[in-house]
């Protein structure tokens, strides 16, 4: 009955986010940079010919056309050509599987329903860890990480069922190589961690010819699909050219450096004292001792593989700083910075131990205090969470129930924004014609699934030119974020510079410099749209127009240009791979 009523209450908070977000972001238009990546690549493959002259859509690569398990459901749910609506709607049915998912774990290992229920609740709350990532479900928008996030509690399962049953372990691993086509770095950690905990447990009466063999075995199927996920980009020219590194290296600094630099201080931070994971790692720690002597059997198995886990996430960070500095002695770009985001994965870890923890005290306490706190546990996190997906669902309950809840005033301002700028796309898609490129000076990606119209080069597309090794349009790309940094209205000059009629802007007080190099077509009191004059062919600093995509002129990238004075840190993402 309890578990019943969980899966009720899991299914009708989704459902309250996939209404609540679709108002909340104008249908798409206000959207996690990273889920607009994948909505536009969505567009540029259904609608090729609308963007045949745009940088990124116009061909094919590894970087703009890796297929995964969010898009499969977002095609499925997607209406007409929403692709955002359809990607959000994905995102509200695997936060409920998240949810379901947490649950059912934790029913599994503490058999009591009010411990899982703790569980999947704890599993909900946002944690940074660092490197641009974090732990949770509700912060932003879901992408393919909360994707691998909702199916990785079935996959934990399976694995410690695979460690009685050890002819299940190459199950497992194929499972977790698979997980390439949800997530890649968290197939590639989990893989790690599943591998290393085979490893260190002989299954009872085999020899350890049959046990090498077995870890052979398991790591033939699992490096299968992944040598399969990664052949198109392993397949480019790897080796490259001092000029060619410097360019690249200027290019990484600048768009990642705030994230992956200085390895071991943010190391340190992640660590430290005045950081909420620093004292979850400590409690998890100080539950996997409890867990240990005294949990169930399925828990003192699960403590039993935790030091490989630990020491499997130990290992692939360290490789992802290793690899990061002696890449470019040999010639090559780095291309395992991202792997140590895979440490957020010590978070469930302990969250679960500390659940294991609880769930021995449980039966001590009254059915009263245990009823209680489970109702205080939900209300507190459903009321007191201001994240994206929560303040959606709270939106949505209200404009139904009329309710005073909290965050609905706050969603109320967003949903007005965001649908002032849906109004804007929607006014660039009637004034242009499938197949023109539009200057846009906030990198707004919507132009492309919203509009579906090309875009100029943004500073989200800085992981195009890397992982493509496209030189050209790493200098181009490098060329525009100089000009563009120069002063808040650089944006001007990049605009004149692409030699692009069309431009869409979130900053009407620049309306009477805009006017000097065209005319406002369109406006609402938080966009512009403005078509350039016939006779301005130049920049006002006298930089000669270019075509798209096409450097204007040789520039010194040696090291990366400041940012705008005044300008506010841009939010860490996980760029798509």
């Amino acid at each position: 009955m309890a578990d019943a009523f969980f899966v009720i209450l899991a299914a009708l908070y989704a459902l309250s986010v996939a209404v609540g977000i679709v108002s909340l972001s104008g249908r798409g238009a206000e959207l996690d940079t990273d889920l607009a990546c994948y909505a536009f690549a969505m567009a540029g493959e259904h609608l090729p010919d609308n963007f045949h002259a745009d940088p990124l859509l116009r061909e094919a690569t590894p970087a703009n056309s890796l297929w995964n398990l969010q898009q499969f459901a977002a095609e499925i749910l997607t209406p007409g050509d929403q692709y955002a609506v359809g990607l959000l709607r994905a995102g509200a049915l695997i936060i409920f599987v998240y949810l379901t998912g947490m649950y059912l774990l934790g029913r599994w290992l503490y058999g009591r329903p009010g411990p899982a229920l703790i569980l999947a609740l704890l599993m909900s709350i946002t944690v940074w860890v660092g490197w641009g990532t974090f732990w949770g479900v509700t912060h932003s928008d879901p992408i393919p990480r909360t994707f691998f996030a909702a199916l990785w509690p079935f996959m934990l399962m399976g694995a410690m069922t695979a460690l009685r049953h050890a002819a299940w372990r190459p199950a497992v691993m194929l499972v977790a190589g698979l997980g390439m086509w949800v997530h890649s770095l968290g197939a590639l950690n989990t893989g790690a961690m599943f591998f290393l905990a085979f490893a260190f447990h002989r299954p009872q009466g085999w020899t350890w010819s049959r046990h090498i063999l077995s870890l052979v075995l398991c790591l033939v199927v699992y490096f299968v699909p992944v040598l399969l996920f990664l052949w198109p980009s392993l397949a480019q020219k790897q080796a490259l050219g001092p000029a060619e590194l410097e360019t690249f290296h200027a290019l990484f600094s600048q768009r990642w450096a705030k994230d992956y630099g200085h390895f071991a201080r943010r190391l340190a931070l992640f660590l430290s004292l005045d950081k909420p994971v620093f004292w979850i790692l400590l409690a998890g720690l100080g539950s996997w001792f409890v867990v240990l002597r005294h949990g169930s059997e399925r828990l003192r198995r699960l403590a039993s593989m935790c030091p490989a886990f630990v020491l499997a996430l130990a290992l692939v960070a360290t490789f992802s700083w290793l690899e990061s500095l002696l890449a470019p002695r040999m010639g090559r770009l780095p291309m395992a910075h991202e792997f140590v985001r895979g440490l957020r994965y010590l978070l469930p870890l302990a969250w679960i131990l500390i659940g294991g923890a609880l769930g021995l005290l449980w039966p001590r306490f009254s059915g009263w205090l245990r009823t209680g706190f489970c109702a205080l546990a939900v209300l507190l996190l459903l009321l007191c969470n201001g994240d994206r997906q929560n303040m959606a669902a709270l939106y949505a309950i209200a404009e139904k129930t009329g309710l005073p809840l909290p965050y609905v005033s706050r969603a109320e301002e967003d949903a007005a924004r965001a649908k002032s700028h849906r109004e804007a796309l929607e006014a660039l898609r009637e004034l242009t014609v499938p197949g023109d490129v539009v200057f846009s000076n906030s990198g707004d990606l919507g132009v492309r699934h919203i509009a579906q119209r090309g875009l100029f080069l943004t500073f989200k597309d800085g992981y195009h030119p890397y992982y493509n090794k496209n030189l050209d349009q790493a200098r181009q790309w490098l060329a525009n974020e100089k000009l563009r940094t120069q002063s808040p209205a650089g944006y001007v000059d990049v605009w004149l510079n692409s030699g692009l009629p069309w431009l869409i802007s979130d900053r009407p007080e620049d309306r009477d410099t805009l006017e000097k190099y065209g005319q406002v077509v369109w406006e609402n009191p938080g966009w512009l749209i403005v078509r350039r004059k016939a006779d301005i062919s130049a920049s006002p600093a006298g930089i000669s127009a270019s075509p798209v995509g096409v450097p204007a002129a040789p520039v010194d990238v040696s090291a990366p240009p400041p940012p705008p004075a005044g300008a506010p840190p841009a939010e860490p993402q996980d760029a798509p791979r």
